[in-house]
């Protein structure tokens, strides 16, 4: 809601039409920007893979995967469309002629139609199944390679999302399994072809909702190009949001927020959203000192995720990049080496050694209380190594002066545990 609402109710009172009128308009502009969100992401679309109808036309499914996939009417075989309930067609031109976003339009008394279960029972979730060139077409055709025999097509329609009255747009995507006959020749491990697009139902004319759109985006880029920032609307600051800043600080803040849950998989796939998105800037020479601190921070804690499921060398890779970006700190550095000890690399006593001399040749009164904890740390993974090389005399060595240190360290008291029992063994 708008402020100007929040004042109405805990303000002056007001009559219940005005609640409800101010309420109603809270929504409708809701769903102006979600329209906004989404036709900005359609014109960004490739020009040949912008496709919108409206309810005077429509658009047949032969012309669609004729245009995306250079799959031919002769080609065609058996159709199944799964909404909620099964429809089957075998017939080629029946499924040329098939009405591709029928379940969208409106029935003859303006009502929307589509809310209604779909596939495996989800909201209005439609499949649909394309076989193509049975083993049968293939003698008929004259193409007579055996490259598209038996192949199959999946298509899957979304939930659509927009503004009613004004377009909708259906997420559409393409799913094509590789054919057994591509095996050999795409190598040991073929990939399967997918292509995910919107496509747009307008429900008024798409000459106003095009000039509707670009009057908001070309008076957005005139203001900022004028330096009259103070002048941008709610809507018009959205959008260049959307354009110049592909929302780093929400991907960012949702995965610290998933991270605190240690859901680790679904803080992984925010935190390399800011990733690519600052790493693409970086390449560009547009990435300003915070946003490289933002990146160096975002790779490490994708590191550290794949640290917790166990993934060290997916981990190391990030973990890597984030001690060597020139912003490293003790944080970095400690993650670095747990993780280059877990993959049992020998690099990891050379950077321990490393650290160590650094911390030995700085000004006593240079020191901080995180220099004297990171030596700590460094002593104990020191140790650690050593005795996984089998060096005991070294390791214990360390061990003890890591006790003249901290008498009760319990680390050290269970490894020289350890080395006795090693050497009662051994003797």
């Amino acid at each position: 809601m708008k402020p100007s609402m929040f004042n109405k109710i805990f303000g002056k009172k007001e009559s219940n039409k005005n609640i409800e009128s101010e309420y109603q308009e809270s929504i409708e502009f809701d769903l102006r920007m979600l329209w906004l969100h989404r036709e900005l992401e359609f014109q960004h679309q490739n020009e040949k893979l912008q496709f919108r109808i409206n309810e005077n036309e429509s658009i047949k499914f032969g012309e669609i995967i004729n245009s995306l996939f250079d799959i031919r009417k002769e080609e065609l075989s058996t159709l199944s469309i799964n909404d909620g309930t099964l429809l089957t067609i075998e017939n080629e031109q029946e499924i040329w002629d098939y009405e591709f976003l029928q379940h969208y339009k409106r029935n003859d008394n303006g009502e929307y139609i589509y809310y209604k279960k779909g596939c495996s029972n989800l909201a209005n979730q439609i499949v649909l199944t394309l076989g193509y060139r049975s083993q049968d077409k293939i003698y008929l055709d004259k193409d007579k390679s055996l490259l598209k025999s038996d192949a199959l097509l999946i298509v899957h329609l979304q939930y659509p999302e927009g503004q009613k009255e004004k377009v909708l747009y259906v997420q559409t995507s393409f799913f094509l399994p590789t054919p057994k006959f591509e095996r050999t020749k795409n190598g040991i491990n073929p990939q399967p072809q997918s292509l995910s697009l919107l496509i747009g139902i307008d429900y008024s004319s798409n000459e106003d909702i095009t000039k509707e759109f670009y009057s908001i985006f070309n008076s957005a880029k005139e203001k900022v190009s004028s330096k009259k920032f103070s002048e941008l609307d709610y809507l018009e600051s959205q959008l260049l949001e959307l354009l110049y800043h592909p929302q780093i600080a929400k991907e960012y803040y949702l995965g610290k927020n998933v991270l605190n849950k240690n859901r680790f998989w679904d803080a992984i796939g925010h935190f390399e959203n800011v990733f690519k998105a600052l790493q693409s800037k970086w390449w560009n020479e547009q990435l300003s000192n915070e946003e490289f601190n933002i990146l160096a921070e975002s790779s490490f804690l994708i590191g550290f995720c794949y640290y917790e499921l166990g993934l060290f060398d997916k981990s190391f890779k990030y973990l890597e990049f984030c001690t060597n970006t020139g912003k490293s700190n003790y944080k970095y550095i400690t993650e670095y080496i747990n993780c280059l000890i877990a993959l049992k690399d020998i690099r990891a006593l050379m950077i321990i050694d490393e650290q160590s001399t650094a911390l030995i040749n700085k000004k006593t009164e240079e020191r901080t209380e995180d220099d004297f904890e990171f030596q700590l740390f460094l002593i104990r993974r020191r140790c650690y190594c050593l005795l996984e090389l089998n060096q005991f005399d070294k390791a214990e060595e360390g061990l003890k002066y890591l006790l003249s240190i901290e008498p009760e360290n319990q680390f050290a008291l269970q490894e020289l545990e350890y080395i006795k029992k090693i050497n009662k063994t051994t003797n």
